[in-house]
């Protein structure tokens, strides 16, 4: 902030020197949009470095929650995976022992998390509750330090973490409805000693 009150305390006295050559409109309306561009560049310098602190504070939780380097989240990060879906591949790899790539493999063929944890003789709700540990603990010691951009992570991280697991849910309950669906179509309705068709909800008895 001192180096642009600086900067812009130089071009105005610039422009006094020189205020001979331009009519003192020319002048203040020179010095007002030298003003607004020192203005702009300084708040896009703000801004960008507060972009970058939450975003090395994002892949350091992110690390910790999904036990993965930043190189492999980078590369995840690529190919257009959010931060939840990172995090949840990340711990299902180390729970699982099995490289990150191999969980994606199976996610992109259509399994869902819990699938694929059930693959590994694994609990989904295990490994979650790990994943919750270290948001938990990271946005703890956030407020602690009173680290804002710490705690904005912890809760940016916790919310598309959770966004997965609702995702999860509506997945698997369309799973289980597809199934059941099958499973009748395959055996047929279920028919009374009269041959008639029992539906769902009907409890086989006849009014006199």
């Amino acid at each position: 902030m001192k180096k642009m009150f600086a900067a812009i305390g130089a071009i105005a006295f610039s422009l006094i020197l020189t205020g001979s050559a331009f009519p003192a409109e020319q002048i203040n309306s020179q010095v007002q949009n030298q003003v607004q561009e020192q203005a702009r560049k300084q708040t896009q310098k703000q801004t960008e470095t507060q972009s970058q602190i939450q975003n090395r504070e994002q892949l350091r939780l992110m690390e910790k929650a999904g036990s993965l380097n930043a190189g492999t989240i980078g590369a995840l990060r690529k190919q257009h995976l959010g931060n939840g879906e990172i995090v949840i591949a990340g711990a299902l790899a180390k729970a699982s022992n099995q490289p990150v790539n191999q969980i994606m493999s199976l996610r992109n063929q259509g399994m869902g998390w819990g699938e694929i944890a059930q693959k590994y003789n694994l609990k989904l709700g295990t490994v979650m509750k790990s994943v919750y540990a270290s948001i938990n603990a990271y946005g703890k010691q956030a407020q602690q330090h009173n680290e804002k951009s710490g705690i904005r992570a912890a809760n940016q991280i916790r919310n598309e973490v959770q966004n997965q697991e609702r995702m999860e849910t509506q997945h698997m309950m369309q799973h289980s409805s597809g199934q059941m669906q099958h499973e009748m179509n395959m055996n047929g309705p279920v028919h009374d000693q009269h041959g008639m068709g029992m539906g769902p909800g009907m409890n086989g008895m006849h009014g006199k």
